[in-house]
């Protein structure tokens, strides 16, 4: 069962840290965020992938999912095609999808790759597959209709909007086709900066998330996602934006990824409904400010390297 709670916050696990620093961070997520409809993720990763703490707040409400699944559309293509096949130079539908949000490219590389992926069920069935039994994120594509699209008329029922799987914000409940909350991105993030292989048969699992990692860090031309205008030294990650005519919940402005610090990672993953990107951005902006202090309290000068 989900919980709904508006704010929660796991205990320190930071090995070097103490509680002042970290008490600061948590206040300033805390605080940037309020009552606006926003949910956020932060987990702090050492080299290895170990998680070392995590904050979060509204990070198990439910948001409008938009283009950010297509980061693992990339790691599932990549996942299920023979290495020395792999296309995914610039022009290629694959870096279509991940760096420019190609929309008629993701019907296409979820057809194409489906009919690689052994066992019944169409192209939406195959990739939500994925997602929940392989990466074990509970979220899924109910359709992605998008006029032209080769997967268009194809609906996963699985995931058909049910009260229970609502977007609760201030306007009101919606009931909205493709939801996810942010500790799922989250997940899905900490999942490709795994450095271990106890669990999966892939013959090359590393070189999997190595490459998906590498094309999700390629900025688009004469566009920056909200993480990106935040955070000077960039992300491994995916955004995804709706004008507020799209849906009953207004404007929507996620984003999500892997930001690298001096010996580790961030993940962060943040969504919202019916705010303006202005006010995405100044939450964001002052995480960054927040996250670059708490590792200065460590690493003088040398966040972000």
């Amino acid at each position: 069962m989900r919980l709904l709670a508006a704010a929660a916050a796991f205990p320190l696990l930071d090995p070097r840290s103490p509680s002042a620093p970290f008490n600061r961070l948590r206040g300033a997520v805390e605080a940037s965020i309020g009552t606006r409809a926003i949910g956020l993720d932060v987990r702090r990763l050492n080299s290895g992938g170990t998680e070392l703490f995590r904050i979060q707040y509204n990070a198990f409400n439910y948001y409008p999912l938009a283009s950010c699944f297509k980061a693992f559309l990339a790691l599932y293509y990549l996942w299920y095609t023979a290495r020395e096949r792999w296309e995914n130079g610039e022009g290629s539908p694959l870096y279509r999808v991940a760096v420019l949000s190609d929309n008629l490219a993701t019907g296409a590389l979820l057809a194409e790759v489906a009919q690689r992926v052994p066992g019944r069920g169409h192209a939406l069935e195959k990739f939500n597959d994925f997602l929940t039994f392989t990466l074990f994120l509970p979220i899924g594509l109910y359709s992605w209709n998008w006029p032209g699209s080769a997967t268009a008329g194809l609906f996963d029922t699985r995931y058909a909007a049910t009260a229970a799987r609502a977007v609760r914000i201030p306007s009101g409940e919606h009931r909205v086709d493709n939801v996810c909350a942010a500790a799922d991105l989250a997940n899905g993030y900490v999942f490709l900066a795994r450095r271990d292989n106890d669990v999966y048969a892939h013959p090359y699992f590393q070189q999997v998330l190595t490459a998906a990692r590498d094309l999700l860090a390629i900025p688009a031309r004469n566009y920056q996602s909200p993480i990106e205008r935040a955070f000077a030294q960039g992300y491994i990650g995916k955004d995804g934006i709706l004008p507020s005519d799209q849906l009953a919940t207004g404007r929507v402005v996620n984003d999500a990824g892997l930001i690298r610090v001096e010996d580790g990672w961030y993940v962060l993953s943040l969504m919202s409904a019916g705010e303006s990107e202005s006010t995405v951005l100044e939450a964001l902006r002052l995480l960054a400010d927040e996250i670059a202090r708490y590792e200065g309290y460590f690493v003088p000068a040398r966040f972000g390297g």
